[in-house]
């Protein structure tokens, strides 16, 4: 039977909100339904009534999360946005900046297909010149079934070039390894500025090309260093050059190593055509803000086999409004949408959840980190899922979800990352106010929630150690055995500064991230263990945001003038990218991001260690971007 079509106007006899009357502790509950859309003040009323064993009393343990003995935090942004005219800011390196990426995407461009017409006139110093940008000599790093990989020696270095025609040949030359290939595309990012006077200036960039052939895909990433003199109000390239350059082939054919079965799967489903599809920008011109939607798009999902037949299934995490979805797989590989079916169809907003066996009895239950708190749901072993526990977060609005059995109980459980607190109406106007920036600690509190058995979940956050740099709007957090002792230690990510290593030690935690050497201040998104190196201590990968505005700008003398050198370099830092953490086997880590290559995953979010090729060692995979959609120009 097909899906009905998905309004949010129109009332839906699933998904009914349950008034719980009395305590989880009686084995008869009395049940009143509601076939409306769930409000916040609905859900919060819910989810005081589901607080296990409390008889309508708050548990005084979760009276931690209520403190309130640090510094206020602004939550959300309301200032005047900065002013776009960085010559009227006296920012000259940015105002060159603009022009120099201009003038390279302009040459960039004949490299994409079609190509353009040939460089324009005025983009280039009458003394121009430049090296060829595809070393002669190509060393192989790597191959197998599904690349291969070389890298340019830079030991030797060709002739010079000298103007147009010498910038035609070595373009000429770089195309020559994409004859034949379709969908060309290039990509810029300039992110070093460096000048000299006022008519002189020099810049590093990186650069990469891509194309499509039928034996498969051809990637090109290098870093270019250029040249720039000012003739006039003009600044015009007098030179060009590869610093670096990597070439990857992929040898799968029209068909890539990952292929994108999106439609395949969902698009027979009127929850994913008539929901998902439409996108965020749809929502937010037809629902209102009050009921939990913003712009950001926080939401996540989680993945699991609900009803044992082998197969995983999805939970898919909504804004306010919009009802959760859990697509199911079917035999076939297809999936049906049952959410309000199963039980879990929530309205309110849901930026985590989790799918964990709670009860220990070999099924899939779930966690839902609704905007009031987490509620928890037991699962029958068939996907029917009911709500057993609930933890309201009156100060905080939870993120993430971590699982692990920290105290070696025997049972799973909770660390919930709590971004930001609530202060007042707009407790969540999209973005934080971290205070400072570069080194926040005036977050939301993140909550350890202890399970102690028969769906009892208690806080713990402070008797366990781990109140210690706890407010520095965490992300997500990650749980492994990283000092191979045998219990669970917890890493945390934190935007806006220093993460957090806490070391287990028999079910207590102490922070050791700065003695360990695990702090990577920058805005941490999410983090991930493997064992990249197979010497059998995991090492540690964070998800950060690469910006090359932001490498630009704190590079420059007029950057901060009032600033120690220390916080300049640690505003440095926050811009670099991603980070890789080899872990030395003594209880301290070595950052090796630069010799492992792995700092420019973009505006990175989620990331995950696996053996993509089936090869031994870990890959990583890493998924980045942000708000994505047309731009008209017209305000």
């Amino acid at each position: 039977m097909p899906e009905k079509a998905f309004s949010p106007f129109v009332e839906r006899p699933s998904r009914s909100i349950v008034y719980l009357i009395g305590s989880f502790d009686s084995d008869s509950i009395s049940v009143m339904k509601r076939t409306t859309a769930t409000s916040p003040r609905s859900l919060a009323l819910l989810l005081a009534m589901l607080l296990p064993g409390c008889k309508g009393a708050i548990d005084p343990a979760q009276l931690e999360n209520l403190r309130d003995d640090l510094d206020a935090v602004v939550s959300g942004t309301r200032g005047a946005p900065p002013r776009e005219d960085t010559n009227r800011d006296g920012w000259d390196t940015e105002v060159f900046s603009a022009r120099a990426q201009g003038t390279l995407k302009a040459l960039a461009l004949l490299l994409d297909s079609p190509p353009g017409k040939g460089p324009e006139a005025g983009l280039l110093a009458d003394d121009f010149q430049c090296s060829t940008l595809r070393p002669v000599e190509l060393e192989e790093t790597f191959r197998d079934q599904h690349f291969i990989v070389r890298r340019g020696n830079k030991t030797k270095s060709p002739a010079q070039r000298k103007g147009r025609a010498g910038l035609e040949k070595t373009f000429g030359e770089l195309l020559a390894a994409f004859e034949g290939s379709s969908d060309r595309h290039s990509k810029l990012k300039l992110f070093e500025v460096e000048t000299s006077g006022k008519d002189s200036a020099r810049t590093r960039t990186y650069f990469q090309l891509s194309g499509r052939f039928s034996k498969g895909r051809f990637q090109v990433k290098a870093t270019w260093r250029s040249a720039w003199k000012r003739k006039g109000e003009k600044w015009l390239l007098q030179e060009l050059a590869a610093e670096t350059y990597e070439e990857t082939l992929s040898l799968g054919g029209e068909k890539p190593l990952f292929d994108d079965c999106t439609s395949s799967l969902l698009s027979t489903s009127s929850a994913f055509t008539s929901q998902l599809l439409p996108g965020l920008d749809h929502w937010m011109g037809r629902i209102e803000l009050g009921m939990g939607i913003d712009i950001g798009g926080w939401q996540g999902l989680a993945v699991g086999d609900i009803n044992g037949d082998g197969r995983d299934d999805l939970y898919v995490c909504q804004p306010g409004g919009l009802p959760n979805r859990l697509f199911v797989q079917n035999a076939d590989g297809s999936v049906t949408e049952r959410s309000a079916e199963l039980g879990v169809d929530w309205l309110e907003s849901t930026h985590g959840a989790l799918f964990a066996d709670l009860d220990n009895d070999g099924d899939q239950d779930l966690l839902a980190g609704l905007e009031p708190g987490v509620m928890v749901h037991e699962n029958d072993g068939k996907g029917h899922f009911t709500p057993k526990a609930a933890k309201l977060l009156p100060a905080a609005l939870p993120y993430s979800l971590a699982a692990a059995d920290y105290d070696l109980d025997g049972d799973i459980d909770i660390y919930v990352c709590c971004y930001n607190r609530r202060k007042g109406a707009n407790r969540h106007l999209v973005f934080a106010r971290p205070v400072p920036y570069h080194d926040a600690n005036n977050g939301g509190r993140n909550v350890l929630l202890r399970n102690d058995g028969s769906w009892r979940f208690s806080h713990a956050t402070v008797r366990a150690g781990l109140d210690v740099k706890n407010r520095r709007f965490s992300y997500a957090a990650a749980w492994e055995d990283f000092d191979n002792d045998g219990d669970q230690d917890l890493y945390v990510a934190n935007d806006f500064g220093r993460n957090n290593l806490y070391r287990n030690d028999s079910g207590r935690f102490t922070d050791i991230t700065a003695a360990a050497g695990a702090e990577d201040i920058s805005p941490g998104m999410s983090s991930c263990w493997g064992d990249y190196d197979n010497d059998g201590w995991m090492d540690l990968y964070v998800s950060n945001m690469f910006s090359s505005a932001g490498n630009r700008i704190t590079s420059q003398g007029r950057f901060h003038q009032g600033a120690s050198d220390k916080t300049r370099a640690e505003f440095r830092r926050h811009a670099r990218g991603n980070t890789l953490l080899k872990n030395l086997g003594n209880g301290r880590f070595n950052d090796v991001s630069g010799e492992a290559g792995i700092s420019i995953g973009r505006w990175a979010w989620g990331s995950k260690f696996a053996d993509l090729n089936n090869d031994g060692w870990e890959d990583l995979l890493v998924t980045n971007g942000f708000i994505t959609q047309q731009d008209t120009g017209d305000l």
